[in-house]
């Protein structure tokens, strides 16, 4: 954690990394978002007096993130993403760690993801002659999520 920031400070990231093997694979300047969801199901009860009508935590989907950043020459996430479409699933989940840094370079969160793997690679749109950056956003899914110290 960086100095002066307590446990319960708003936390700002600069960069966003995706390490698997202790290699840095790809940076990214932009996290779109973590989501893990479990669905509720209804349950429903009753006794002598009323009925009772309840939500109770059903099935976990997968969590999953999505990370952004300007296109480069890197083919690290491209060829771990042709892995899957390959059908290559068991050499494409990967556990990797998610880790936030600061302005100053500085880890401020980590996030290990297990059995992790590409579902969605896009390269957004760009015209010709434009001055803007080439964007490319990345989907992760995994079988599970776990917030580990930074």
């Amino acid at each position: 954690m960086s100095a002066g920031l307590g446990d319960h400070d708003a936390l700002t990231a600069a960069r966003f990394s995706i390490t698997i093997d202790g290699h840095e694979i790809a940076s990214f300047s932009e996290l779109s978002g973590i989501t893990t969801e479990v669905e509720p199901v209804d349950y429903l009860s009753s006794n002598d007096k009323e009925v009772i009508f309840k939500k109770l935590p059903g099935k976990a989907k997968p969590p999953t993130v999505v990370l952004r950043r300007g296109k480069t020459g890197g083919m690290e996430l491209w060829a771990w993403h042709q892995s899957v479409l390959a059908g290559n699933i068991t050499s494409a989940r990967r556990s990797c760690s998610l880790v936030m840094y600061s302005f100053d370079g500085k880890p401020v969160a980590r996030y290990y993801l297990f059995n992790a793997w590409p579902s969605k690679l896009e390269i957004g749109g760009l015209k010709a002659g434009a001055t803007e950056v080439l964007m490319e956003t990345t989907t992760l899914v995994c079988e599970s999520i776990q917030r580990v110290s930074a």
